[in-house]
Order: structure tokens, then sequence, then C-alpha cells
């Protein structure tokens, strides 16, 4: 039994993360039978549409590699103590400037696609110093700056589709890229493409970079306490405009691969917020490159599985996408649970404790 506690009591975040979903499904559950819908058919179809083939498991997996890009892009500077929430930002010009070098340029496959995606890389890095110079050496918050941030790339991309780079047509886009710039499919008839790779190897890479290098320990250390990290030697700014840069490069290449794996061209407006959910995403993995993963599969599953739910189980998409957010509320709010959760796993006594060592 005390074996079984302690598990509890060490794997707390991932128990608290499964509650919060747990409690999700039942508010939505009580929602649905409030307004007349079954909610066992309509998490049926909530889960056809997700994994229930071939098909629905490669566009879940497909919306996933955008989102665990991203939440790696996301994490790589929270765990640096800068909260990078530009990333929408960054991925657009990402994709913008992948597209026009994936289109100019011709070059053999195996130089043309890692050009393409460098050119993502620093178009979204090299964007991302800006708001990194303003908090490093001007103390203004990242939050309200990478927010801001957004709005210059949103419109300079939308105007470089329009008037300077268009390609004829209804929807506002630039020309196709070479082939030799595309990711290839990995399995017929899907749209699931080696982005995936990509996105794999990114967790990996920044898994090495935050916990095997002494540069990732100076950047932690920078997120836990700037003060002490200045105090042991460590260059605190400099290691909050690495972060910040490594950041909207991520996310640069977030939008690069888009481009290569799914459009093959700029499209206007064509991410949905991946840049916004991103954060959710990271949150969620617990800022862990390799929970990144999982969580975006999560959130993968919810932008496929709510359209069959919506079409099959009749639920209107105003209610589909209160049911999204009510997934996210949930999580997003874990810290609420985490209180019971040790009350209840680790004994009153323990709460009384901790509250008195506290107050000492």
């Amino acid at each position: 039994m005390q074996k079984i506690k302690s598990i509890f009591i060490k794997q707390q975040t991932i128990f608290v993360v499964l509650i919060a979903l747990l409690l999700s499904l039942v508010v939505i559950g009580v929602l649905l039978v409030v307004t007349d819908r079954n909610p066992f058919a309509a998490f049926y179809y909530f889960l056809r549409g997700s994994f229930g083939n071939s098909y629905n498991t490669a566009d879940t997996l497909t919306r996933m590699i955008p989102l665990s890009i991203s939440g790696v892009a996301f994490l790589i500077g929270a765990q640096s103590g800068v909260f990078n929430v530009g990333i929408e930002g960054q991925l657009l010009l990402g994709a913008m400037a992948s597209a026009i070098v994936g289109y100019i340029v011709k070059l053999p496959a195996i130089i043309h696609l890692p050009l393409m995606m460098l050119a993502g890389c620093l178009a979204g890095g090299l964007y991302a110093l800006f708001a990194a110079w303003l908090k490093a050496y001007r103390g203004i918050n990242e939050i309200l700056s990478t927010i801001m941030l957004n709005y210059p790339a949103f419109f300079f991309t939308h105007y470089l589709v329009l008037k300077v780079i268009p390609m004829e047509g209804i929807v506002p886009a630039t020309p196709f890229i070479q082939k030799t710039a595309e990711l290839p499919i990995l399995f017929v008839n899907t749209n699931l493409h080696a982005g995936i790779i990509v996105a794999v190897l990114v967790s990996i890479a920044a898994y090495w970079l935050l916990y095997k290098t002494t540069l990732g320990y100076e950047m932690r250390a920078v997120g836990k306490n700037k003060d002490a990290a200045r105090f042991h030697g460590i260059p605190v700014e400099k290691r909050m405009v690495f972060a910040f840069f490594l950041s909207g490069a991520i996310a640069g290449l977030a939008g690069a691969v888009e481009i290569a794996g799914i459009h093959h061209h700029y499209l206007d407006q064509f991410s949905p917020g991946y840049g916004y959910d991103a954060i959710t995403v990271a949150l969620v993995a617990l800022l862990n490159p390799f929970g990144v993963l999982i969580s975006g599969t999560l959130f993968g599953a919810l932008k496929t599985g709510i359209m069959d739910m919506s079409v099959y189980a009749q639920i209107p998409r105003q209610l589909a996408t209160l049911i999204n957010g009510i997934v996210v509320l949930f999580i997003a709010g874990k810290s609420m649970i985490e209180s019971s959760y040790e009350r209840i796993v680790k004994g009153k006594e323990h709460v009384f404790d901790t509250g008195k060592e506290r107050k000492q």
C-alpha cells in the first residue's frame, strides 16, 4: 500500500493532468445530457473521427505535427524564464520565408529541402529577437511585446500574398514550391508526411539541449531564478536572448514543415491558430519535450474528432467549440486540483505540516 502511495506522490503532476481530463469528460457528458444529446454516441463518434481508421489516424497525426513543434518552441522559452506568446507570428513568417525559397530556388532535393527549412528557422528566430532585446535589455514584458508582434507578421504576410507575390486564384496564395522542396508522404491516400519525423527529432534535440548540456542547464537555471543564476556567473541576458531566438526558430520551422508537407505554397491565413494552441499543448505536457508529442496528439484528436462528432451526433459547431474549450479550461486550471490531490493522497497531516513549515 505504501509503495502504491509513493507512486501517486512521485507522479503527482501526471495524475493531476489525467484527473483534469477525466473531469472535463464528466462535465462534457453532463452538458450533452442537458442539451438532450447522447454523450456515449458523441464520444464514440469523437474517437471514430480521431482514430477510427487509418485515414482518420493519419489526419490526427498530421495535425499533431505543427502543434508539437510549436509546443517545443514555447517550452524552450518557458524553461528559460521567457514566455514567447508570439509563436503564431513567427510561424507565419517562417512559412512565408520557406515558401519563397521553395519556389524561387532550384536545387537538388537533398539541398533544397534543408535550405527551405533553414529559411523558415531564420525568419522566425530573427523576428523573435525584437522581443528578446526588449525583454533582456529594456525590461519590457515579453508577453505584451510578443502578442503585439503577431499583428505585424500577420499583416506583412497578408500584404505579400496580395500585392507582391500573388498566384492567380480565389484564395490569396504564393506560387507552388518546387517538388524538390516537398516533404514526402509516408502513407498513400493520406496527408501524413515526413514532418512527423521532424517533430520527433525536434523533441529529442530539445530534451538533449535542456537536460544533457551545460547550456541547457544554464537556461533552466535562468528560468528558475534569474538572480541566483547571475550570482553563479551565468550570463542571464545572453541566455534569455538565445532562448528567444531558438524558440522563434523552432516556431518558424513549424511553419516551414506545414508548407513543405501539406500546402506546398503559402496560403493566406493557413494557420488555424497553431501558435496559440502551442501554449496549451506545452503546458499540458508539463513543459516536457517528449510530453509535447503526446499532448500534441491529444489536441490533434480534438481538432479531427470534433468534426465527426458534430456531423454524426448532430452537435452544433458552437457546442463543439465549447467542448474543446472545456477540455482546455480544465487542463489549464489543473493547479486547482493539486491541493485536493495532495490532501487525499498525502493525507491531512502532511498538508497541515507543510502549511506550518511555510509559516515558520
